[in-house]
């Protein structure tokens, strides 16, 4: 803002109001900086959720491999052979 403006607005409506207009400016470029900030996490909360399903995802099909004996060659070869029997 000009200075002259500044004035102008101290002389017509007083101290206080000029108060609440540097303070309304003030708060403003503060919200704008929490909006910015929680945007940032909003997108990092997203790609960890996206990383976590995939691990999941991963170690349901580990879990699977191991309980039906796909993970051992050597293990799945004995198993056949005592269920031959």
């Amino acid at each position: 803002m000009d200075i002259l403006v500044i004035t102008k607005l101290f002389e017509s409506i007083g101290f206080p109001a000029v108060i609440f207009v540097i303070w309304y400016i003030y708060h403003q470029a503060q919200v704008k900086t929490f909006e910015n900030l929680m945007n940032q996490n909003f997108v990092i909360l997203k790609d960890l959720l996206e990383t976590n399903q995939y691990h999941a995802a991963i170690l349901s099909r580990i879990e699977n491999k191991i309980d039906t004996n796909f993970w051992c060659p050597i293990l799945k070869k004995e198993v056949s052979k005592i269920n031959e029997y």
